[in-house]
């Protein structure tokens, strides 16, 4: 592993490594990535294997546990997809984005690192030794159908990957696992979602959790499988569905165990259950209880929103479809009643991916300018931070300084949980 950095003050300063030199060891194990490093750097002693130029050398360390050496790495290669899931999101990607947008990550250590979803297809014994061994938990693992020829359609795949017997063998293994179906009507639901719940709450308590979630159509789908979209009715009849099965559980295991995402509640016209009803959101990535954490975070955060302002401001909140009503009857009546501030809850379609897509997270720059431009208020545009990629990017390349030179307004992005939206009420217009 080439180290990129040095933290300054730190173990690795200390005894002199240099950015470009390779950790091989740590030891006597080789490393083949971050989790390595970061497994073995624990250990109160250590022997490191360094290759500097053409030689190599050791040096040996004495610290307290758990003291990092303060190396810094370039970032993890992920490993690709060899699925072919028929509702994936990214091949119904229009041409021309960013390259980046169309790679498939299929990498059980971005699960432990981040909460992405993996299906274990292309898991390996070794691998599984590893997140034993290294107890590489939580892991999140897309499920889909246990059931074989269901589960062969869906995720495109020739032969059985025996993912019962992996879930099995972590979860005997004292890994915790979260899992994820996402459900396409007439297809993997009914009997086959019922079969599939059931596997998955055999293997309870090492699966803690199951999401179901519905697959997402954009208009960008020509030469791809025909697949039915989630309609409002559908959605109401798998939430009465999914609440029976609720209760069933919670009377004889103490979890309700599986969870429909917000979006199916929405879409089934259904109030947001408590916070109680969530078991600390362990599905929260997965839009499960993302709803209810926003509504408590306006909750706390009300106490804390500006008396008046000084001078007169205008304020629009952008969202998606979805999303709309709820902003609409949660926070706007509170900024409303602060007086010199006029706010403005503006729901932007999406029609870069199709009107089908109306959740907050998939809106493109472009559509946001053009539902603005359509608007044509005033004053300050916030929006949610999660909109953006890591370098601030729109996913249809559009940066929020397009849209401010364009209608001369100024951007500010809030927490998906408004909990930074006092402070932002405090700045000045610019």
């Amino acid at each position: 592993m080439k180290i990129k950095a040095i933290e300054p003050n730190s173990i690795a300063e200390q005894i002199k490594l240099r950015p470009g030199d390779d950790l091989i060891e740590i030891n006597g194990h080789p490393l083949r990535d971050i989790i390595d490093y970061r497994f073995y750097e624990n250990d109160d002693f250590l022997k490191l294997l360094i290759r500097r130029n053409e030689s190599t050398f050791t040096v040996e360390i004495e610290k307290d546990p758990y003291d990092p050496l303060g190396l810094e790495f370039p970032e993890l290669h992920f490993k690709a997809c060899g699925n072919h899931c028929v509702f994936c999101f990214t091949d119904q990607n229009p041409k021309g984005l960013r390259k980046s947008l169309y790679f498939k990550d299929e990498d059980y250590r971005l699960s432990f690192l981040y909460g992405n979803y993996t299906t274990l297809t292309n898991v390996k014994q070794a691998d599984l030794d590893r997140i034993v061994e290294q107890h590489l938990s939580p892991m999140y693992v897309s499920v889909h159908a246990t059931e074989w020829s269901t589960r062969q359609f869906l995720l495109g795949i020739k032969r059985p990957d025996f993912l019962l017997e992996k879930l099995r063998f972590l979860t005997e293994h004292g890994i915790e696992i979260h899992t994820q179906i996402v459900l396409c009507p007439g297809i993997n639901d009914g009997d086959i979602l019922l079969k599939t719940i059931d596997d998955l709450r055999a293997l309870f308590p090492g699966v803690r959790s199951t999401a179901v979630v519905p697959l997402g159509l954009t208009k960008h789908r020509r030469g791809l499988t025909p697949l039915t979209p989630v309609s409002d009715r559908y959605a109401k009849k798998l939430v009465e569905e999914l609440f029976v099965l609720q209760e069933k559980f919670l009377a004889e295991m103490g979890t309700r165990f599986v969870f429909a995402s917000d979006e199916f509640l929405l879409r089934g016209g259904f109030e947001i259950p408590e916070e109680s009803y969530y078991e600390d959101y362990p599905q929260l990535e997965d839009g499960v209880g993302m709803v209810r954490l926003m509504l408590e975070n306006v909750r706390e955060i009300v106490p804390r929103l500006p008396k008046r302002l000084k001078t007169a401001r205008q304020l629009t909140v952008v969202t998606g479809e979805l999303a709309f009503p709820i902003l609409q009857d949660s926070i706007v009546p509170h900024l409303k009643t602060i007086p010199n501030l006029t706010v403005h809850l503006l729901p932007v379609q999406n029609t870069f991916y199709g009107s089908s897509i109306t959740v907050t997270g998939l809106l493109t720059g472009q559509d946001i300018y053009r539902s603005l431009q359509e608007q044509n208020e005033n004053g300050s545009v916030f929006l949610s931070e999660k909109l953006l990629n890591y370098d601030g990017v729109f996913l249809d390349d559009w940066k929020p300084e397009m849209i401010e030179r364009r209608l001369n307004r100024k951007i500010y992005l809030i927490d998906d949980y408004f909990r930074n939206l006092p402070d932002m009420l405090k700045e000045p217009e610019l």
